[in-house]
Parts: C-alpha cells; structure tokens; sequence
C-alpha cells in the first residue's frame, strides 16, 4: 500500500489544526502601580477592560480580571501561543509590576467560554471567600493552588460587570478561515 503525499499546504493545515487545539489557562497576579480606590472603578482598570474585550475576542482569548486592595489578578484562557502572547505583552504594561504566574495548564474547556474579558468588582462573595481563607485583604500571592480553583469558581458564578456588552469569544469558522487568522490574514472586527 503506498501512502499519499501532503502537499505544503495540507502539511501546513494539519499543523495549525494541531497547534489550535491546545487550550491553556494561565492565572497571574500583579501589583497596581497606581493607588487602590475603594468603591468605584478606577479609570485605568476601565480602560484595560474595553482594550481587554476588544483584543481578546479578536484572538479567541477569553478570560475574567479582578482588582482588589492594589492587585490585579487575572485568568486568560486560549490557544497556547495566543495567550502566552498575550501575558509577555500585558507583564511589559506599565499600569502594574510584579507580574507573576501562579498557574498555567492545558485545560479541556474554559471557565470563561462567554467573556472575552469578566470583570468581578470587589463584592461581598470576594470578602466572604477571604474571611474563610484567613485573609483580611485580597493578596493573591499568598493563595495555594486549591484557593486559586476556589477563587475562578467564584469568579465564574459571579455577577460581572455587565455595563458594556461583551462580546463571545469565537473562533474563525471552516479549514480556510482558521488558516487565514493564523497566517494574519483577516482583517480586525
């Protein structure tokens, strides 16, 4: 029996297919290089968020962002290369230091699948989850892995900030649309 030959092409296609199919969950944690407010949504966190939820459903990332006592924490899930992208730009942003993953892991499905980026304001569920692990400020830091699940799960049965409409995180559809937005090709929403 004699195998068929791939074209290029066909080589190409089934590499991408391949390479899409890795979904990753990365959670970071950083220090706001600005000072906490308490009560209201700091202008600075409001612009992340519209920058955030265009860019992020362009690239099929989705994800929720929390700030909280000075830090912001954050969940990006998506293709690898996407997401790892993502984080190398957003650890060189100015409106914070410190960035540190606390986790990155293949997943099988988001958590976030319908926000390109969630916004959870500080809320008494958020308090209520802090008095139970001893803490009596947000400092994600300090979370052990099983608090970090504890603290998503929360984030994800959370009421978000649903004052701007968020778009679903999509993926190109067909072989040919696929191929177009990895090679760059589609032109941005």
């Amino acid at each position: 029996m004699r195998w068929p030959r791939f074209s290029t092409m066909a080589a190409i296609f089934i590499a991408l297919q391949v390479h899409t199919m890795a979904l990753i969950r990365l959670v970071y944690a950083s220090h706001a290089s600005f000072p906490a407010e308490n009560g209201t949504i700091d202008p600075r966190v409001g612009r992340i968020l519209t920058q955030s939820r265009s860019n992020n459903a362009r690239k099929a990332i989705g994800g929720v962002l929390y700030y909280g006592d000075g830090f912001f924490f954050q969940c990006l899930e998506g293709e690898a290369a996407s997401v790892d992208a993502l984080y190398e730009r957003i650890a060189q942003d100015d409106r914070h230091h410190n960035a540190v993953i606390l986790s990155r892991e293949p997943v099988q499905q988001r958590l976030f699948s319908q926000w390109s980026m969630k916004y959870v304001p500080a809320e008494r569920s958020v308090r209520a989850f802090l008095r139970v692990n001893g803490q009596q400020s947000f400092n994600p830091f300090v979370l052990d892995a099983g608090q970090l699940e504890q603290l998503l799960q929360l984030f994800r049965g959370a009421r978000g900030d649903e004052s701007e409409p968020v778009p679903a995180v999509t993926k190109p559809q067909g072989w040919l649309g696929r191929l177009k937005h990895k090679l760059g090709w589609t032109k941005a929403a």
